[in-house]
């Protein structure tokens, strides 16, 4: 149980990471090349939220292989398991997005 804690902190983080740090970057760079950088936050922060979903999730195939014995071969405990740690990523991206769209100013 508390490998499962560490690793949702873990994916939790990674997500939140990537999101913030890949839009960040990427407004930084907006400023360097003359453009809106809040529009450009706004814009890759709900780009890159799936990439950091992708890489809290370690980029392999370990995710799909544990869903692939939880479905046909009948290890509920390691569908259950993945399934946890896939919301923990999504709710580490959105939260993510979330802070940055309150700290550029929401467009909509």
């Amino acid at each position: 149980m508390v490998d499962l804690a560490f690793r949702m902190l873990d994916a939790f983080l990674v997500a939140m990471g990537v999101t913030l740090g890949g839009a960040l970057s990427g407004a930084a760079a907006s400023v360097l090349t003359g453009g809106h950088p809040l529009d450009r936050l706004r814009f890759l922060a709900d780009e890159v939220r799936l990439w950091g979903i992708l890489v809290a999730l370690t980029g392999s195939f370990e995710p799909l292989r544990n869903i692939e014995q939880g479905l046909f071969a009948g290890q509920v405990k390691v569908l259950g398991r993945q399934v946890v740690l896939i919301v923990t990523a999504m709710a580490g991206a959105h939260f993510a997005y979330l802070l940055l769209m309150h700290l550029a100013g929401r467009e909509r």
